[in-house]
């Protein structure tokens, strides 16, 4: 019969080389813990720079972009605003231009209308003289009385005193139609030049 010997190890035996184990582990865990947390930053941070270094370039196109977006948005709104500038200069020229030549047929309504009016106060006037001609001419051959109302008589048998007033009558409406016939000549003459002066200017 093989005898066996169990050898348990006492306590002061065992800690030392689970202590030896154990700084070891905390040795190698100590020397290793750097590197692991090292390198991870590294990267980190290289991956930071090269994504700083894209949404910086994003960055400067997009400003880029904006500042010629701004300068053609600002050139064509310059050429917008003198499009418009002229546009208006145009349209205050013809505005004017109406306003003017509404303004001239008023006036050369009103002066129709003057020239009318006189026209036809000069007809009335012709009108009651020529009457008052007539009505003398017609009258001439007749005696009046002194007395008013006038009373207009022919005798039978006349004096030479009224034969020779009758005369005079008869001569001063004679006179009196020759007159007024001068003058509705020159009335008719200046009506006439006035309608050429009239067919000059519209022409």
């Amino acid at each position: 019969m093989v005898q066996s010997s169990i050898v348990i190890p006492t306590n002061s035996s065992v800690a030392p080389s689970k202590r030896a184990v154990d700084e070891t582990e905390d040795k190698t865990t100590e020397n290793e813990k750097p590197q692991e947390i090292k390198r991870p930053r590294l990267e980190i941070n290289e991956a930071g720079r090269n994504r700083n270094k894209r949404l910086f370039g994003v960055l400067l196109g997009t400003l880029n972009k904006f500042k010629d977006d701004t300068e053609q948005t600002s050139e064509v709104d310059k050429k917008r605003r003198e499009i418009n500038q002229k546009l208006q200069e145009k349209l205050d020229s013809e505005k004017r231009a109406i306003v003017e030549k509404i303004e001239a047929r008023k006036l050369e309504k009103e002066r129709m209308e003057q020239m009318k009016k006189k026209e036809e106060e000069k007809i009335i006037a012709e009108k009651k003289e020529l009457f008052e001609v007539e009505q003398k001419k017609m009258l001439a051959n007749f005696l009046r009385t002194t007395t008013e109302p006038n009373l207009y008589y022919l005798p039978d048998k006349l004096t030479d005193e009224m034969s020779q007033t009758i005369e005079k009558q008869v001569q001063d409406a004679l006179a009196a139609k020759r007159s007024f016939e001068g003058r509705r000549e020159m009335r008719m003459q200046d009506r006439r030049d006035d309608d050429k002066l009239s067919d000059n200017e519209d022409d």
